[in-house]
């Protein structure tokens, strides 16, 4: 009876074995499964980190240059103001020595007017006034602005002036 029990505790035994032998191998199994689940899980991880840091090397990269170009862009706007002046300030010149000379040849032919009046009047001045007084012709011609004192060319007059 002894060695019955004996031999029935064995079997039991050898039993309980052979069932931690097998949950053992399951635990191992899943063990495996689980470090690789792990591992690919750290590697994808990894490779998300990457491709983010890749993504923020770009975009910092991609902002500096758009930095630069805003740069670029001012220098460039200023360098067209500053040509856009320098132009105009050459314009500027150029009409004020056309006026300058303008004025200057007007004062030379009004001199050389009133030299010819002087001249003209000292040996023609009587026979000019009577001419012009009694001619019919001359009368019927004339301007009528000019007769009033107005000028007939305002805007010639001041178009050389402006300039």
């Amino acid at each position: 009876s002894e060695l019955g029990k004996a031999r029935a505790e064995i079997k039991e035994l050898k039993a309980d074995l052979d069932y931690e032998r097998k949950a053992r191998r399951r635990a191992e199994l899943l063990n495996k499964k689980l470090a690789k689940d792990v591992e690919e899980e750290r590697m994808g991880r990894e490779a998300e980190e990457m491709q983010n840091n890749q993504l923020l090397k770009e975009i910092s990269f991609e902002k500096s240059e758009m930095v630069r170009m805003k740069r670029d862009l001012e220098e460039e706007r200023q360098m067209h103001k500053l040509a856009e002046v320098l132009r105009e300030e050459r314009v500027q010149m150029k009409l004020m020595d056309a006026r300058l000379f303008m004025e200057e040849k007007l004062n030379e032919l009004e001199e050389a007017n009133r030299k010819e009046e002087r001249e003209g009047n000292r040996m023609r001045k009587p026979k000019v006034l009577e001419r012009a007084c009694s001619s019919p012709a001359r009368r019927r011609w004339e301007n009528p602005q000019i007769k009033k004192g107005i000028n007939p060319f305002p805007r010639v007059m001041r178009a050389i002036r402006s300039k």
